[in-house]
């Protein structure tokens, strides 16, 4: 059967509560807090009030919202201990675009390490017919300083974000080798299906896909990619997601569908359960469910489409996944909904664990909302003084058709251990390069256990949230 997925749950009636802690004052001058203030605030109580996984638990913080709080610390203020994502920006484009795939970039992903006070960026994988491909960046490169700003421990946040997400123009990077790499961002599509391939492993055909971001648009590559694995005539599937931080729900659902067996397929097993809030979700009932599925007609840049995921399905008993740190939200929740269904096994290290998934909503969208319904709130003046904001709202937590999720509090344990070496010369796909070589050798039965690196002789790795990381987006 053919299923529609929403995209993006809209705005309910529901979102038009007005907060009680505080009324505003009537007058022009809305009770002497600024339009900004006052709109925002308004935006995120709303919102957070309807959609917050934990709105129950949260719920004395939540009603004791005043219109003259700051904005962005109040809903920092109102998260649940649990929650490392909830937050409310004054322009949200950046987190659109990394979600979306589309958007200006330099299109490449990189890892940090530090030596002392010093950062490296190590650049993990390069999109192809990007700024930094055609500049010659490839995996392994390493850069140590932006427009002539060196990286250490106390600026490297600030100036990657700059740099790289908010201001994305021309952009020179200093390289550990002495050499400088210049390039200018672009607009760009950054298709996050970047390798695929089938490689014969003692007599096995067994297919690779590195897969970066759950993009909506990557639904038809996938299926394009799985239509060359079924001609091909895979038997195992190896899905490297070692840098993959999330994306939408639905092309979880697509990519579980073209993965599952065609028995779990063609039934339309459970293949995610999402828990809501108790008021949000007795509004969702049975959507609370999403199932595998023939296929799908979804919304797509490039206009509506219906793909069959059914007709290109390998019909696979077992598949191996690449995993890290970096594997979270929509990438566990794939393995999370395909585990009870087919052989799973992980290599690499522990996942993320965001065990939960959101909604981006925008203060327009909000505001537009209030435009058509009976309020006191003024829309236009709203609409206008929010320009630009965005709430990231964890609104769920999703479970397996069991109700088991794998992935909560702290991220799910690989099988296999292996370590990913962005330096060991050899690019994503290729038979030698670490991480994969691990798979092979444990599917030939060559595996040899080798020692952990010891702490002191790799350099230590650095956190970054990138923007967008980890969106419904799960």
């Amino acid at each position: 059967m053919n299923r529609i997925l929403p995209l993006l749950l809209i705005l309910l009636p529901l979102a038009c509560n007005k907060p009680a802690a505080e009324q505003p004052d009537p007058d022009d001058k809305l009770g002497g807090v600024d339009p900004t203030t006052y709109y925002a605030n308004l935006f995120a109580f709303n919102n957070m009030k309807t959609y917050y996984l934990w709105a129950d638990e949260m719920a004395a913080r939540i009603d004791n919202w005043k219109y003259g709080d700051k904005p962005v610390e109040k809903v920092a203020d109102c998260r649940h201990e649990m929650d490392r994502w909830t937050m409310l920006m004054e322009d949200c484009s950046s987190f659109e675009s990394t979600v979306t795939g589309n958007g200006k970039s330099f299109g490449f992903d990189f890892i940090l390490t530090a030596v002392g006070d010093h950062v490296n960026m190590v650049i993990t994988f390069v999109y192809a017919d990007s700024p930094a491909s055609k500049a010659g960046l490839k995996r392994g490169d390493v850069a140590n300083s932006f427009d002539g700003t060196e990286l250490t421990r106390e600026n490297y946040s600030a100036v990657l974000t700059e740099k790289i997400y908010h201001f994305p123009g021309t952009l020179q990077m200093g390289m550990l080798d002495g050499s400088s790499v210049t390039m200018t961002a672009t607009q760009l599509y950054s298709n996050p299906v970047n390798v695929v391939r089938t490689l014969d492993v003692g007599g096995k055909k067994l297919g690779y896909l590195h897969f970066s971001n759950f993009t909506l648009d990557a639904c038809e590559d996938l299926v394009e990619a799985f239509r060359q694995f079924k001609s091909d005539g895979i038997e195992e599937l190896v899905v490297d997601l070692r840098y993959n931080s999330g994306g939408f729900v639905a092309t979880s659902t697509v990519l579980g569908s073209l993965i599952a067996p065609v028995s779990v397929v063609s039934s339309e097993a459970v293949f995610n359960k999402d828990v809501y809030n108790s008021r949000f979700g007795s509004t969702v009932g049975d959507n609370a469910e999403t199932r595998f599925a023939e296929s799908f007609t979804l919304t797509l840049s490039s206009g509506k489409k219906t793909l069959n995921t059914l007709e290109v399905n390998p019909d696979l008993k077992r598949v191996w996944f690449i995993v890290t740190g970096q594997t979270a939200s929509a990438s566990e929740a794939l393995i999370c909904g395909l585990a009870p269904y087919m052989g799973v096994t992980l290599v690499g290290s522990r996942t993320l664990g965001k065990f939960c998934g959101g909604f981006l909503l925008k203060a327009d969208d909000f505001y537009n909302y209030l435009a058509t319904q009976k309020t006191e709130v003024d829309a236009s003046a709203g609409k206008k003084a929010t320009a630009g904001w965005g709430l990231y709202v964890i609104a769920s937590r999703y479970a397996d058709c069991n109700g088991t999720t794998l992935s909560m509090p702290d991220g799910i344990n690989p099988h296999i251990e292996a370590w990913d070496t962005p330096r060991d010369g050899h690019p994503l796909g290729d038979p030698s390069e670490t991480m994969l070589s691990s798979v092979l050798n444990h599917i030939s039965g060559n595996y040899i256990e080798s020692a952990k690196p010891s702490k002191s002789a790799q350099p230590e790795p650095l956190p970054f949230e990138k923007p967008g990381a980890g969106s419904y987006l799960h």
